[in-house]
């Protein structure tokens, strides 16, 4: 049996390109010179119009601007590049599909000039085009009556279901994939951005590691409470069409950090596992949320419990005999004795392929799929 980890891990490669300030060329410059000035407003104020004039031209995928700062090329080589970083950050989307930045400064103590030139890995016209198939395919997959737990649900699955994952790690944005069917991390968690912020949801785009390879996700806002989901990681490699994985939809940090790492205290935390949320809608009477528990495995996770390889043996087999090449079920156990049980699965003339696992709440425990041939 081919290990997760290891077979994720392939998944992410170097897929994460972040913006740099390396050089760049062939830009037009704009035609308007906007200003910055430290003599009529004091440095702090300076610096945030500085920011906004650079967010406004990378909001506008602008190639070039020139600014003009009077308080002098000193504090303007001070400001300068915080400015660009809090401008790029200001939109996760932007942040994204930067691929880098340069600028020279000029001028004297009393006066300056910054010319920032930008360059992207979407053009315009390509941002628009994903705005455009985003909202198109809002249109078909959320239907009249969707609560919001349905909607992230079927944007989710979409997201899995339109896009391969790229293991030739040359394609980094949601135009890439949605125009040739393949992207790396940071176009499925764009992709993902865009869907879920146009279907009104707060999110945002998670920068981090599996391992020692760089890797991007998302996080979302559902019912005041904050999730984790990496439409990435639930994406099975080698494709399988229809097929999508749970493992990491809707999950908290504590459930994330088995195998993925991140500067927490740059994002909001995830502590409510979703498999209570779930359970709290069905109480509720919310409609759709039975269905959502079946579709998530969290019924078959009540109803079978696995705690050794005999008795994951026995239920493999039933599965099996049933016709099923799949099956979720909790198991109590630590990780490495989960390994070593489904590697007794050979010696009972089956042939697995592949499992996922999550961890629920309380300790060793978790929510495996294990897929066979």
């Amino acid at each position: 049996m081919k290990g997760k980890a290891k077979r994720q891990l392939l998944k992410v490669g170097t897929a994460l390109a972040l913006v740099t300030g390396s050089t760049v060329g062939g830009f037009q410059p704009l035609w308007a010179t906007p200003s910055a000035s430290a003599a009529s407003v004091s440095q702090t104020q300076a610096q945030a119009q500085l920011q906004n004039q650079l967010f406004q031209a990378l909001s506008a995928h602008k190639d070039s601007v020139k600014l003009t700062y009077s308080g002098g090329i000193d504090q303007l080589k001070r400001a300068i590049e915080p400015a660009l970083d809090a401008a790029i950050a200001q939109n996760p989307y932007i942040h994204y599909t930067m691929k880098g930045y340069a600028y020279s400064l000029s001028g004297s103590r009393s006066s300056a000039t910054a010319t920032v030139k930008l360059t992207y890995r979407e053009t315009a016209e390509q941002s628009a085009y994903v705005h455009q198939q985003v909202g198109a395919a809002l249109k078909r997959i959320v239907t009249p009556g969707m609560n919001d737990h349905q909607k992230v649900k079927a944007i989710h699955d979409w997201v899995v279901r339109t896009l391969k994952y790229d293991t030739t790690l040359s394609k980094f944005t949601a135009y890439e994939g949605l125009k040739t069917g393949s992207t790396v991390c940071q176009g499925y968690a764009l992709l993902t951005y865009d869907m879920l912020k146009q279907a009104g949801f707060e999110t945002n785009i998670v920068e981090g590691y599996v391992g020692s390879e760089a890797h991007a996700w998302n996080m979302v806002k559902l019912d005041g409470k904050w999730y984790q989901i990496d439409t990435t990681w639930d994406d099975p490699v080698p494709d399988r069409g229809d097929r999508v994985s749970t493992s990491y939809y809707l999950v908290t940090d504590e459930q994330l950090k088995q195998d993925h790492t991140w500067k927490t205290a740059h994002y909001p935390k995830a502590v409510t596992p979703y498999n209570e949320t779930v359970d709290s809608l069905i109480a509720q009477g919310v409609k759709g949320a039975k269905e959502l528990r079946v579709a998530l495995g969290y019924s078959a996770t009540s109803s079978t419990l696995v705690t050794t390889a005999a008795v994951l043996q026995q239920v493999v087999k039933a599965a099996d005999g049933d016709g099923q090449s799949s099956l979720t079920f909790r198991y109590k156990g630590t990780k490495s004795k989960l390994k070593n049980d489904l590697l007794t699965l050979y010696g009972q003339g089956l042939s697995p392929i592949g499992y996922t696992s999550k961890s629920l709440a309380g300790a060793n425990n978790w929510q495996v799929t294990l897929y066979w041939s």
